[in-house]
């Protein structure tokens, strides 16, 4: 059932030329649950920048090892120092397969897939600030994480 929902997002963000990031994913799933009411038992805790499921991100790697989904990376240079600071990845869809999933949820995808991620982190952010761990983002801020 939830991989239904994950390739639905990303069959809707193929078509609407839209790019999926880890993060937008996860707060486009929150908000499925919490604003639609859609029970998809994720189990969202507080993370450095927002609420985040690990069975949800469980999930994107099983379609990514069955095919159905491609993880790309690119790796992110500080653009001073010319250093690799980290590896950015998107999400998208290689495999288009049936899916069954109401139209309400098709559009709600529509709607949320097409926000720019710092839109929708801004909106979770200020709606949901429960769900960001303040304490873990001090440590990190701070080197002790």
């Amino acid at each position: 059932m939830l991989s239904e929902y994950i390739l639905a997002l990303l069959k809707v963000a193929k078509e609407e030329k839209a790019e999926v990031t880890p993060k937008k994913f996860q707060k486009i799933f929150f908000l499925l649950e919490k604003e639609k009411g859609v029970n998809l038992n994720l189990d969202f805790e507080p993370y450095l920048f927002g609420p985040y499921s690990e069975k949800l991100q469980k999930a994107m790697y099983e379609l990514a090892d069955k095919g159905l989904i491609k993880i790309n990376y690119e790796d992110v240079i500080d653009p001073f120092a010319g250093f690799l600071v980290g590896r950015a990845e998107t999400y998208e869809l290689v495999k288009d397969t049936e899916i069954n999933i109401s139209n309400d949820v098709l559009a709600f995808f529509r709607e949320w897939v097409k926000k720019d991620k710092n839109e929708i982190l801004r909106y979770v952010y200020e709606k949901y600030r429960e769900y960001h761990d303040v304490a873990k983002i001090k440590r990190r801020l701070l080197g002790h994480d």
